[in-house]
């Protein structure tokens, strides 16, 4: 056989051979054993290629290259490939479900496929990836919560001063963050450190590790404390829109062309265009809990296919594969919040959890301390469209002896109703962290909730707590709820609170909340119990967050009663809050401060509260210049060309551009977008340029005084960049300086005139500049 292997360039005229010789080769003698032939390719009548390679054979018919196969998703056969041509080859006759046929009039070869002979196409809805950081400046940044507060009656006096300070310093290589508190400063002096700590995060990782004050991770096994040491976390927000819950998928089949619409619980989230044969959609956009997603299936042909399945989504479970775990070492914190540094019994834990499948997690937990040690294992299982299940055993083993604890818990979640069931038992000598020494772990608690959809406006609860203590009372209780919608009469919420121990008491409490408009709302608030009675209308404007005023006003009856007004304000520097009461013939004041002071490249910024990750702007112009991020307005410039940018999202790309309206004409600014990826709480440098407008607009004429020609070429100053003549002889020069030389050609590459300009007599911003007469040189 001939070598072929540049036929791809040649193919339209191969075609045209190939169409004169059809005929030819549909008359071959029976005796030759194969048929070369360049042919367009249609499956299923879309055109797939114009022109490709095919071999006829005698013994095998049709073959095609499996590149054809690949490209129009069709199952490669059970049968083994045929060399040819350098590449593999497989019969047509071998798919299953695919028939063809060689249409020779249009050179065409028609391929006729079953939606089950195609492979399946699959859509990764929500699928991410980490973004690459920006490299992260050194800076530092405070942040303080200034409380002071007086109040009269009775004849005495009292004031109280205290506040909260953080103390953040960054660079690449992660951020140290330390909070002190002074409680009662101007009476007895009490400031102490409340916890220090340094935090690198691991985006490839998803991890994070922090040294120094820290709180153990958090499971259904154990208790979370307070400690001081070592700590590596899953953090799975270090990748933007990761879904570590599992997430729902659908699979069907399409029989053409489709598009696929997905309802979730009777609400349209998502169109999705999908090809003939099987496809799946993974990771549907859903609401957490239980529902229904229904899918439709439109084909081009206007027929529909329906598709139903019920989801379970709860963060008791990890995505297939998913591994969240947290390892500590170090020592537990003792009177946080209240001494300093008080630290106490060095101990390690550690908790692992695990994705086996979408419907199913592992987890294990252990703890070991000096004498004492723990050992827990549990898991969750979606039981059909049932609920979730989930239970674990722990065993322990201390000075106390050993003993054991246990858990099983039912959850539903759905749109009409939810339920939750969880029973818990434990011996007397059980102990895990964060369980006091002195008081032993509860002998049982059973806890029951029940949330019914009376309608689309009313809701219904109902629940049950049960536990019995050693050493402590008991408590019993049931409480109940209703909640009524009223729409524009906003919502109303009735709970009763029954004790079932020794006083039995029951309480009971209403709640009006009715909006109004531009961001305010009036509050009626009345509740009860045996000796007591409580009656509160409030009216309060809340402060817009990009900045303004709000305020409230609250008149209180019966017990506790008294009147209550304060006012608030958002700035670009802080928060600022004034409230002022009586209470019970007590007369109270009380003020709050509460912002950040940033400081980055040598500047340093007042602002609000720093919790997330920031920036500066640097602008070398004196004029305020308005500053954006991710497309909202957040501040100016000032006279110095600097300019904060704060709540920038960590790990996430955010755009920051500046608006020029306000700048001269006689000035050019950047205008780019900058796109910026911070890590957790650091703060990005970002420059933007501008420069005085240097451009100025030529007239130029011939000597006769008529404008030159359209599109008669101007260089300046040795540019190799022309700029062309318009209408009336003007040319515009983006970039000129002075004196100019000037040369001009004419449509051939000789040079038609030169001259020179000086510095025009006055500053002008865009000035025109002529008429200047280009007389033709000599040659």
């Amino acid at each position: 056989m001939k070598n072929i292997s540049c036929w791809r360039l040649t193919k339209y005229l191969a075609a045209s051979l190939i169409a004169c010789h059809i005929p030819a080769l549909a008359a071959a003698d029976k005796s030759v054993t194969e048929q070369e032939i360049i042919l367009a390719v249609t499956v299923n009548d879309r055109k797939l290629t114009d022109a490709t390679l095919i071999v006829r054979t005698a013994a095998d018919g049709i073959i095609v290259p499996v590149q054809l196969l690949n490209e129009a998703r069709l199952r490669l056969p059970d049968v083994a490939a045929i060399s040819s041509h350098q590449q593999s080859y497989y019969p047509l006759a071998a798919l299953p479900g695919v028939r063809a046929e060689i249409e020779a009039s249009t050179q065409t070869l028609n391929i006729h496929a079953a939606p089950g002979a195609f492979t399946d196409s699959a859509f990764n809805l929500g699928e991410h990836q980490p973004l690459l950081l920006q490299a992260a400046e050194t800076g530092a940044f405070l942040n303080y919560d200034v409380n002071y507060a007086k109040g009269q009656g009775q004849g005495q006096n009292q004031t109280n001063l205290s506040g909260l300070a953080e103390l953040g310093v960054f660079s690449g290589g992660g951020i140290y963050t330390s909070r002190f508190v002074g409680q009662d400063l101007t009476g007895q002096r009490s400031l102490f450190r409340l916890d220090s700590q340094y935090t690198r995060d691991f985006p490839l990782q998803q991890a994070t590790l922090v040294v120094g004050d820290s709180i153990s991770g958090g499971s259904a096994l154990s208790r979370q404390v307070y400690f001081g040491g070592l700590q590596w976390r899953t953090k799975f927000s270090t990748i933007p829109g990761y879904q570590a819950i599992p997430l729902p998928a659908f699979s069907g089949t399409a029989a053409a062309p489709s598009v696929v619409d997905i309802y979730v619980d009777n609400i349209l989230r998502l169109k999705q265009p999908v090809d003939t044969g099987p496809f799946t959609i993974n990771n549907l956009p859903v609401y957490a809990g239980q529902g229904n997603v229904q899918m439709v299936v439109h084909d081009v042909l206007g027929r529909q296919q329906v598709y139903t399945q019920g989801y379970i989504t709860s963060a008791q479970l990890l995505r297939q594969g998913s591994k969240d775990v947290s390892y500590e070492v170090g020592a537990l914190r003792d009177n946080f919040g209240s001494k300093d540094s008080d630290y106490g019994r060095v101990f390690s834990s550690a908790t692992v959890r695990y994705g086996v499948s979408n419907s199913s997690t592992v987890e294990g937990h252990g703890e070991i301390m000096r004498g004492r040690e723990s050992l827990a294992v549990g898991g969750a299982v979606a039981v059909g469209d049932i609920g979730l299940l989930s239970g674990g055993v722990a065993a322990s083993n201390s000075e106390r002896g050993n003993d054991t604890q246990q858990y099983l818990q039912f959850d539903r979640q759905g749109s009409i109703y939810a339920l939750t069931l969880r029973a818990q038992t434990a011996g007397p000598r059980f102990w895990q962290l964060g369980l006091p020494d002195d008081i032993p772990a509860p002998a049982q608690q059973i806890q029951a909730q029940a949330n019914v959809s009376l309608g689309e406006r009313t809701n219904a609860a109902i629940g049950y707590l049960s536990q019995v203590n050693r050493g402590q009372d008991n408590v019993r209780a049931i409480n109940a709820g209703l909640n009524f919608n009223l729409r524009q009469n906003g919502s109303i919420s009735i709970g009763l609170l029954k004790s079932l121990t020794q006083d039995r008491q029951l309480s009971a409490n209403l709640v009006w909340v009715m909006p109004l408009e531009h961001q305010s709302f009036l509050q009626v608030v009345a509740s009860g119990q045996q000796g007591s009675k409580y009656f509160s209308t409030e009216y309060q404007q809340t402060a817009p967050q990009e900045g303004g005023w709000g305020y409230r006003a609250r008149k209180a009856l019966f017990d506790n009663g008294g009147e209550d007004i304060g006012a608030n304000y958002i700035g670009t520097t802080g928060e600022y809050m004034l409230n002022a009461n009586r209470v019970d013939g007590q007369n109270n004041l009380q003020l709050e401060a509460r912002g950040g002071i940033a400081l980055l490249g040598g500047h340093v910024r007042a602002t609000r509260w720093l919790d997330q990750s920031f920036a500066m702007v640097e602008v070398p112009v004196e004029q305020p210049i308005d500053i954006y991020a991710n497309n909202i307005k957040v501040g100016q410039t000032d006279k110095y060309g600097v300019g904060f940018v704060p709540r920038l999202v960590p790990y996430e790309s955010n755009t920051v551009a500046l608006d020029d309206a306000g700048l001269p004409l006689s000035m050019t600014l950047d205008l780019a977008h900058k796109s910026v990826t911070p890590g957790y709480r650091t703060g990005s440098l970002l420059k933007f340029s501008a420069q005085q407008n240097r451009s100025a607009t030529l007239v130029l004429v011939d000597e006769d005084n008529k404008s030159l020609a359209t599109g008669t070429r101007v260089y300046v100053n040795r540019d190799t960049t022309a700029q062309e003549v318009a209408l009336r002889g003007q040319v515009f020069i983006p970039e000129i300086d002075y004196p100019a030389e000037v040369v001009v050609r004419d449509g051939g590459s000789g040079i038609r005139c030169r001259f020179q300009i000086e510095t025009p007599p006055q500053a002008a911003v865009m000035p025109v500049l002529g008429p200047y007469v280009c007389a033709q040189e000599m040659k």
